[in-house]
């Protein structure tokens, strides 16, 4: 014979927690919403429609609509389009090991960062006065 569980109601169980523990829980439940939010969604969270998107890319209500529902975007259009709702695009970056790097994708950064490896790439070359000798063929 198996025991019977009683269901608890979820105000019953709420009502246990300190009211510091209840908004560590919201602010958890708002984020995990946040993180999964479509274009679509983000864009009337603005209370922009597609053509008012569309006017703002200079182009037309059908692209924004077919980019709305593709599953898989080119960061550059991606960029646009949220430039487009007034916010900027950035990418979080997460290893396993708990790392956190944040891509910021401003062409000002991007070409600063070219420059950076450039410098990188020539203060790595060896010197002749380092350089081995090549084979003799």
């Amino acid at each position: 014979m198996s025991k019977e569980y009683r269901t608890i109601p979820a105000d019953e169980v709420l009502a246990r927690f300190s009211s510091e523990r209840l908004g560590k829980i919201n602010a958890r439940a708002l984020q995990l919403v946040a993180e999964e939010v479509g274009l679509t969604e983000l864009r009337k969270t603005r209370h922009l429609t597609q053509q008012d998107v569309a006017a703002k890319l200079g182009g037309k209500q059908a692209h924004v609509s077919r980019l709305e529902k593709r599953a898989d975007v080119k960061v550059s259009s991606l960029s646009e389009y949220v430039n487009a709702l007034g916010a900027d695009l950035s990418l979080l970056v997460i290893f396993p090991e708990g790392q956190l790097y944040k891509l910021d994708l401003r062409p000002d950064l991007r070409r600063r960062g070219a420059k950076s490896k450039a410098l990188v790439a020539k203060a790595s070359k060896p010197s002749k006065k380092t350089r081995r000798p090549s084979a003799a063929k």
